[in-house]
């Protein structure tokens, strides 16, 4: 890997940001009631002036970018484009003739590159799933507009220049970019992650794992025009073009207005911002590396915004569309209506006096974290034997991750039986789930605890979890687990009667998300 000297770090108003308007933006996304944060970091000048993570979340740790992987596979299609090989031009039938079926359309037969990284494949569906033959799969299906004329938002379109890339390189899409970007504008890439379909195709989708540094750097080469420390990497039509409104996004989100920033036009794999000339890459949940060019600015954010359907929400000021206490709400949109109503309109075209803020605002940053689910307390395990064994008799619960979306989801076989040892700062947990044992110790004196969990299901992808257990006010026990390389938790409670335990997991995407998804009872034996 290529070093690089770390960006310049400077004080808020140095680059004329007021530290009072970062803690005002703080201050919103941790009481807001619309996000869990993870991850932020400001840049202006080319200076980082804040930065912080939400503990257990850390600078170093990569996390799930989800549909912002988007923005890197279109990178690796701009520099093939720039070695020269492939053209933005290019028949996806000349490209990965294999894949296709034994008839080609001639809408099918005139679908370029180009027209993938604009979403205008002119299918109206997308299938759910990646198994061996999904490229087959992909280039049947039907195309009911002409290519580059319909918008329609597509994870399988974008794996598809994935393959792509490694079919014109001969490689995985990670290794193609490691000498050729992540090397070059310091990326370290050895903590780069990226998901595989059946046929072992990189899913460039929503397969991508980076730091929030990471995606900053990324956006950086755009927004400094596709040179990086004077060495041009992307030509310049690429990124004007990629940065730029080539597609409408009106129509296809005409029925959710309040996703402000989702109406605003689409490039190649970046979307438009409402304020002008603003862009992003944007991964579910609220994963987006923002660029304001004219103020020369960015802002890479890890979070996980609630993804919800209607409730109560007068309260909550940056959740706006509708009028009415009772109305949509969409997290990630309301934390970009904080960074451009409460953040932006603050930003000076001048430096600032130095101010005690700014030391106070460092601190802060400094010591950001969660807050526990139980409120901290240290649990009392006094009227617990010291183990206890449970056996599986009506359903199973996992203790892998589960998505909320359907087609993230993963079937696992769940725990034939479930140990449970009560330590006196802790609950260590161990289980047997298709043949394999694992455990986990989890914290219970009102912190976390760090482990690991490896599911092959994952391809060993999603690993790192912090643990917390507590007893409720009912004394029912609960646990936490985060899985801190993702915006995920899932949550356990067990209700222990007679010779019974019933066990329900949920998964929680965000403060108000949690949702049950599995639910079982267990012998105790």
């Amino acid at each position: 890997m290529t070093q690089h000297s770390p960006f310049p770090r400077c004080s808020p108003e140095a680059v004329g940001i007021p530290s009072a308007a970062i803690h005002q933006l703080l201050d919103t996304l941790e009481n807001g009631g619309f996000t869990r944060m993870h991850g932020l970091m400001i840049m202006r000048q080319g200076k980082v002036c804040a930065e912080g993570w939400w503990a257990p979340y850390a600078p170093g740790l990569h996390h799930s970018d989800h549909s912002l992987s988007k923005t890197y596979t279109a990178t690796a299609i701009g520099l093939a484009e720039y070695e020269g090989l492939l053209r933005l031009d290019s028949r996806a039938a000349d490209l990965l003739p294999d894949k296709m079926p034994p008839v080609l359309t001639d809408r099918l037969a005139a679908l370029t590159v180009r027209d993938i990284l604009l979403m205008g494949a002119g299918s109206e569906t997308e299938a759910e799933r990646y198994p061996a033959d999904w490229l087959e799969d992909f280039f049947a299906r039907p195309m009911e507009h002409d290519p580059g004329t319909f918008w329609r938002y597509n994870s399988h379109a974008t794996a598809v220049l994935s393959a792509i890339v490694e079919k014109v390189s001969g490689q995985s899409m990670v290794d193609f970019l490691t000498p050729r970007l992540f090397d070059k504008i310091g990326i370290n890439a050895s903590r780069v992650l990226c998901r595989r379909g059946g046929d072992g195709t990189c899913l460039g989708g929503h397969g991508m794992f980076t730091t929030t540094e990471d995606n900053l750097r990324l956006m950086k080469l755009y927004l400094d025009g596709g040179v990086w420390e004077g060495e041009r990497l992307l030509a310049a039509q690429f990124v004007r073009d990629a940065t730029r409104p080539l597609m409408d996004t009106i129509p296809a989100h005409a029925h959710t207005p309040w996703i402000a920033d989702n109406c605003a036009g689409y490039g190649y794999q970046i979307w438009q911002c409402r304020y002008p000339g603003a862009y992003r890459a944007d991964g579910a949940y609220g994963q987006f590396s923002v660029v304001i060019p004219s103020l020369d600015m960015i802002v890479s954010i890890h979070e996980c915004g609630y993804l919800g359907e209607h409730m109560t929400h007068n309260e909550l000021r940056m959740l706006k569309g509708k009028t009415g206490e009772y109305a949509p709400v969409h997290g990630p949109q309301a934390t970009l209506n904080a960074l451009f109503e409460i953040l932006i309109p603050q930003v000076q075209d001048h430096p600032l006096p130095p101010c005690a803020q700014s030391d106070t605002l460092k601190n802060r940053m400094l010591r950001l974290s969660l807050p526990r689910p139980d409120g901290g307390q240290a649990a009392n395990w006094q009227a617990r034997e010291a183990a206890m064994r449970l056996r599986a008799d009506g359903g199973k619960i996992s203790f892998g991750i589960l998505y909320g979306m359907s087609k993230h989801r993963t079937a696992y076989p769940g725990a034939e039986e479930i140990t449970l040892r009560f330590g006196r700062d802790e609950l260590e947990i161990s289980w047997t789930e298709g043949g394999v044992t694992r455990r986990l110790t989890a914290d219970a004196q009102g912190g976390r605890r760090t482990g690991r969990l490896v599911y092959t299901q994952d391809r060993e992808v999603v690993t790192r979890i912090d643990a917390a257990a507590w007893l409720d006010s009912t004394g029912r026990l609960q646990l936490s687990l985060l899985w801190t390389e993702t915006e995920m938790e899932n949550r356990f409670s067990f209700r222990f009667d007679g010779g019974q335990a019933e066990i329900e997991k949920w998964i929680d995407s965000g403060l108000m998300g949690a949702q049950v998804r599995e639910k079982a009872v267990y012998q105790i034996c």
